[in-house]
């Protein structure tokens, strides 16, 4: 037996969209709660149009404002927030790092204190036993140099993943030269591609963390931006391993920790 509520639902049109769908379809649309992640890249607008779709204002708000690289984000929480809920948002700070080792958090922390004085770096519960190292080259070798740090450094790659984060403006260049002298190596706009050696601006890294990094002219990083010491503590902070630094111009003062290895790596090797 079919009863008459049955028989009418079987002809109702089922819509089979997202909530994000329907919700870009429906400028009434409205939600109880809100999870906003990466949320320093936000703009005012951006955030003036979450709180338009969140009248309960009702928000889980994760972020790291010292990886703000966005010219239109924020620095700061109270900023984007006390507009709206001023008095009603509380903040917790994570302060115990399981991602970067101890060696590498040390780094990044010295370009932390760069950024602010009051931001603290987060506590590594591990060390990887591997100091991060800087190798200076010129400019003129600086493709050749860098293919044959990546060669020896994939040679003990076995099934772990490496990134090459490189300044925007050099990654047009060096992204293809890489791939065509290191068979194992991709650049493009998805760096989860099965590849093991991926070729990557700042932007394109964040949020992601490879066994191993390896950083190209920090000191052009830290140019390209107004932010650039915040692109920089993202790229030093994706490696879960190992972390080196090619550079053709002195290191900048905060990134005085790296070991050189100019004696240890020489163009014949």
């Amino acid at each position: 037996m079919v009863d008459a509520d049955t028989l009418a639902e079987r002809h109702e049109e089922a819509d089979h969209r997202t909530s994000a769908e329907r919700a870009a379809a429906d400028r009434t649309w409205a939600f109880g709660h809100v999870i906003v992640d990466e949320a320093q890249e936000l703009s005012e607008m951006a955030w003036r149009l979450l709180m338009r779709r969140c009248p309960t204002k009702s928000m889980t708000v994760v972020g790291d404002t010292a990886q703000s690289g966005d010219l239109a984000g924020t620095l700061s929480w109270g900023r984007v927030l006390d507009p709206y809920v001023k008095g009603r948002w509380r903040l917790e700070n994570l302060t115990q790092n399981y991602w970067v080792p101890a060696e590498i958090m040390a780094v990044a922390a010295d370009v932390l204190t760069e950024i602010g004085a009051d931001l603290e770096a987060p506590t590594s519960v591990r060390e990887s036993g591997v100091e991060p190292w800087g190798l200076q080259v010129s400019p003129e070798e600086l493709t050749d140099r860098l293919i044959q740090v990546i060669a020896i450094e994939a040679a003990g790659l076995a099934d772990r993943r490496m990134a090459v984060i490189t300044p925007n403006s050099l990654l047009e260049s060096l992204g293809p030269a890489i791939a065509e002298g290191v068979p194992q190596a991709s650049v493009g706009e998805d760096p989860m591609a099965s590849s093991p050696i991926v070729v990557l601006d700042v932007k394109q890294a964040k949020g992601l963390e490879f066994d191993e990094v390896l950083v190209v002219d920090p000191g052009l990083i830290i140019a390209e931006s107004p932010r650039g010491l915040n692109n920089l503590y993202v790229a030093l902070t994706r490696a879960t391993q190992r972390l080196g630094v090619v550079h053709t111009t002195e290191l900048p003062a905060s990134l005085a920790r790296p070991r050189a290895l100019d004696a240890w790596l020489s163009v014949e090797d």
